[in-house]
């Protein structure tokens, strides 16, 4: 799965992983939607 595709369905985001690589932090919400949209296709908890 692309960089770009995570970022889109997780926040709406398609730069958001290449910012995080970047040095960008998230906020607390932002942070719990990204979490929430891996554990969802991990199927487990993070």
């Amino acid at each position: 799965m692309s960089a770009t595709r995570i970022g889109r369905e997780a926040v709406n985001d398609p730069r958001l992983v290449f910012d995080l690589r970047g040095g960008r932090t998230l906020r607390p919400q932002t942070e719990r939607r990204v979490n929430a949209y891996l554990e969802s296709r991990l199927g487990g908890t993070l």
